[in-house]
């Protein structure tokens, strides 16, 4: 027989930091994911530090043993089927369904959602033949890379509920401040670490954040180059890290 959820609303937030396992945050900036400095992200807002898991991926080891301990508070769960959103987190769907298989001893489907090209905001879709099948009726965790304003994340859970799928919870390696279960609207959350920083929308930004200090933003991270194109001006000036 299956577990039943909790019948009370947002009961779970689990943080995983260390249960003597990897020491999640320090690998990450060891490998220069986690960064300080005056970055815009996908949401236009400005932000006083940046993660970009891009520098993850070619680190399959890593990536291996980071999702099998985020998938770890999940093992008790008859979780049927793990969803990612497209396309740097699809590698999360497969080694958590792995993992997940290898302690249920039976298969655990892994599935991604594409990004709708043009639509007015954040959308995700199931394109790929079968993948309605494999959510429909499942019950599901869905997994992501960082959670910053949540406007992904709920989007993933939308297309999730809308295709059927029964959302037991959300696991992310890292989420920023005010990411809870609660906000999301799901059971149960469970993260590797957090990191938090700072984040203005451009007018706080100019009046109060960092561009009010010039401090120069960064180009070549994030959406810095898209800022600069209609800000070229900008009195702090632009840097670049990677080249």
């Amino acid at each position: 027989m299956l577990p039943k959820l909790r019948h009370k609303k947002y009961a779970i937030q689990l943080i995983i930091t260390d249960r003597g396992k990897m020491d999640a945050k320090k690998e990450l900036k060891k490998i220069g994911c986690i960064r300080s400095g005056h970055f815009i992200g996908v949401s236009t807002k400005h932000l006083a530090g940046y993660v970009n898991y891009d520098v993850l991926l070619p680190h399959v080891e890593l990536v291996s043993k980071l999702i099998e301990q985020l998938v770890d508070s999940f093992k008790d769960d008859a979780i049927e089927t793990v969803v990612t959103p497209a396309v740097s987190a699809i590698p999360f769907s497969h080694w958590g369904a792995h993992y997940l298989s290898k302690n249920s001893k039976k298969e655990i489907f892994g599935v991604w959602a594409d990004k709708v090209v043009g639509a007015p905001t954040r959308e995700f879709i199931f394109e790929r033949e079968s993948f309605v099948e494999k959510v429909k009726g499942k019950r599901v965790i869905i997994l992501d890379d960082i959670i910053n304003q949540m406007a992904s994340a709920k989007a993933m859970i939308k297309t999730v509920t809308n295709a059927g799928g029964i959302i037991v919870g959300f696991g992310c390696i890292s989420a920023n401040k005010g990411v809870s279960a609660e906000a999301l609207g799901v059971p149960k959350l469970s993260m590797l670490t957090t990191t938090e920083y700072n984040t203005w929308a451009p007018e706080e930004c100019a009046k109060t954040g960092l561009c009010s200090k010039n401090v120069p933003i960064v180009e070549d991270i994030g959406h810095g180059d898209d800022f600069k194109k209609s800000h070229p001006n900008y009195a702090g000036g632009y840097v670049r890290l990677i080249s």
